[in-house]
């Protein structure tokens, strides 16, 4: 199916008056390191504007440092408090910015022998996946790739992927038994049911950096407040989507900062909102 406004619209988090940030959710996003700060940033800010109550991120301290000055909303986790505290959140958000060095693998291999909640697995973390072997026996998730992300986990090379998109992801889904996400013009949605979903959405001006990092923190978010994954994954996609319009409309197809998406979700939401 073609995602449309108005099945969105349907599937949109409830938000009752007597609601707490409890009711939202509580989200741990493990992300960023001294090369990519940033990737961290987009997610949590990302998660916070769709309406998670309570993200908290585990990184380095480096990383700290930067994320708290620009988004003081967030709480702090170091990596290695992360496996005492995991029975308090409701959702994961893995990998965007992460990086790839020997203790993140090793710190990742190990977290995959938890018992997890449902884990978004974005970027790096999608990376380090392609290096463990079983590693679909082991999460509950929804996986974001891009198409050189999607090569390196499937084995097959990105012209494959892309000739023919809707099929691949539906095989793999089905094969890992975890929603695909498969980024790209028309990003695409498949669940391991055989469902598949195809975004109406092929904008030049999200092919640019950081925007696959503000998708996964807006999945998690809606992953957060009660949504079923692969809902949680379609309304996603869609909002991620509309907001890059809403900024088209001001910029063109060009120019864009992903960091300027991030005001645009709440307006995305309320104009989908609007429908009902």
């Amino acid at each position: 199916m073609y995602l449309t406004k108005e099945w969105v619209a349907t599937k949109l988090p409830k938000r009752p008056k007597n609601a707490h940030k409890g009711t939202f959710g509580k989200v741990l996003v493990i992300a960023g390191s001294k090369d990519y700060p940033g990737a961290a940033y987009l997610a949590c800010a990302a998660s916070y504007r769709v309406g998670a109550g309570l993200v908290t991120l585990a990184t380095e301290r480096d990383v700290k440092i930067i994320v708290s000055r620009k988004l003081p909303e967030v709480t702090f986790l170091l990596p290695d408090e992360v496996f005492e505290k995991l029975a308090q959140y409701n959702v994961i958000l893995l990998g965007p910015g992460l990086g790839q060095n020997n203790q993140t693998i090793k710190f990742v291999e190990q977290l995959l022998k938890e018992k997890l909640p449902k884990t978004v697995i974005d970027g790096d973390g999608l990376n380090i996946l392609s290096k463990i072997s079983d590693w679909w026996e082991k999460v509950d998730g929804i996986l974001t790739p891009h198409p050189g992300e999607m090569a390196r986990l499937t084995g097959l090379s990105v012209e494959e992927i892309q000739a023919d998109r809707v099929k691949i992801a539906q095989n793999f889904a089905g094969e890992w038994n975890q929603i695909v996400v498969l980024k790209g013009a028309n990003t695409v949605i498949a669940s391991p049911g055989g469902e598949a979903a195809v975004s109406p959405f092929a904008s030049p001006l999200l092919a640019t950096a950081g925007t696959g990092d503000v998708l996964s923190g807006i999945i998690v978010g809606m992953l957060a407040q009660g949504l079923e994954s692969f809902d949680a994954a379609c309304v996603g996609v869609y909002v991620h989507g509309l907001a890059g319009e809403m900024v088209s409309e001001k910029l063109g197809n060009a120019g864009m900062l992903a960091s300027e998406l991030l005001s645009s979700l709440p307006l995305a939401i309320k104009r989908l909102h609007n429908l009902n």
